[in-house]
């Protein structure tokens, strides 16, 4: 019975989905990582009022040191864990990935299902680290900061998806991944950076998810259009990883170079014979015969093809 593209993408959604919760890392780092790090911020940092240069409100607005410090804290926390998660998860099955679309599993479907896997695991850290900043104040708009630490995990989460593509190993892609997240959330902190005003910040990735949540936790401003700053940074971090997956995925023995043998190769005879009760015998000239069978759908266990 030949599976209908629906049943591919909950498959596959599953498979992601049971991948990133078997991720011990990311998932040490959500429990153990998030409550740590906010009440280090909240030890260190004094509540004293600063300057924050708010671009919805169109005016510089004054804040708690403190409790900014603790939104900068939670906004790096969730973009570094969720980048790192969408990281290992397209790394670890880029073999896999590639071995289902050549067997005849849609591409689009486990695009899509990544995609989805990324909404899940960003809603459910960025869920957890607003939680956990209620139990040291509470903000103004609280689904407003939940919406806008998720739209931040979004963003390093595709970030994360363009950098597995490019790199192999876990320890590069974690050590860009933490500088990348820690120089873009730092530079927006007057704490940090009494500059933070200046221009150049409106180009970094997490510039509209910070406006909106210092936003929503100190004043009643709705910065939704903010939010829409990081949309587009998804989009293009996944229109980068469309066209990576699409290229790792291909068929290269379809290209009209790669079909021609190589240069000194040997010339290998395989030969395919019908037995009396109507099974097929195969014998070659050089050794054994691998066989994998796309008719009845992919099998995730074989190894072919290459």
């Amino acid at each position: 019975m030949t599976a209908t593209w629906s049943d591919s993408l909950s498959d596959a959604t599953r498979h992601e989905i049971t991948q990133h919760s078997r991720n011990r890392v990311a998932l040490a780092l959500v429990l153990v990582f998030i409550p740590v790090w906010l009440l280090l911020v909240n030890v260190i940092i004094p509540s004293e009022p600063v300057d924050f240069h708010s671009r919805p409100a169109g005016r510089t607005i004054p804040v708690d040191a403190n409790e900014l410090g603790m939104i900068s804290g939670a906004m790096n926390a969730v973009t570094l864990i969720v980048g790192f998660m969408m990281f290992t998860a397209v790394r670890r099955s880029a073999d896999f990935d590639r071995r289902l679309v050549l067997a005849g599993f849609p591409r689009s479907a486990l695009l899509l299902a990544k995609l989805l896997a990324l909404l899940a695991a960003a809603g459910v850290v960025a869920l957890y680290a607003s939680l956990l900043l209620l139990l040291f104040w509470r903000p103004e708009q609280f689904v407003l900061l939940l919406v806008s630490l998720s739209v931040s995990g979004l963003t390093y989460g595709g970030i994360g998806i363009v950098l597995a593509m490019v790199f192999r190993t876990e320890l590069a892609g974690m050590f860009l991944i933490i500088m990348i997240s820690l120089v873009d959330v730092m530079v927006q902190n007057p704490i940090i950076t009494p500059s933070s005003a200046g221009g150049g910040v409106t180009l970094l990735p997490t510039f509209g998810a910070m406006q909106s949540a210092v936003a929503a936790a100190f004043t009643e401003d709705l910065t939704l259009r903010y939010l829409l700053l990081g949309i587009l940074w998804l989009a293009l971090a996944a229109a980068a990883g469309l066209y990576a997956f699409n290229h790792r995925t291909r068929d290269h023995n379809l290209d009209g170079k790669s079909t021609e043998p190589h240069q000194g190769a040997e010339a290998v005879t395989v030969l395919l014979t019908t037995r009396s009760d109507g099974t097929l015998q195969v014998s070659s000239s050089s050794g054994p015969v691998l066989l994998c069978t796309r008719l009845t759908g992919f099998t995730p266990d074989c190894p072919c093809p290459k």
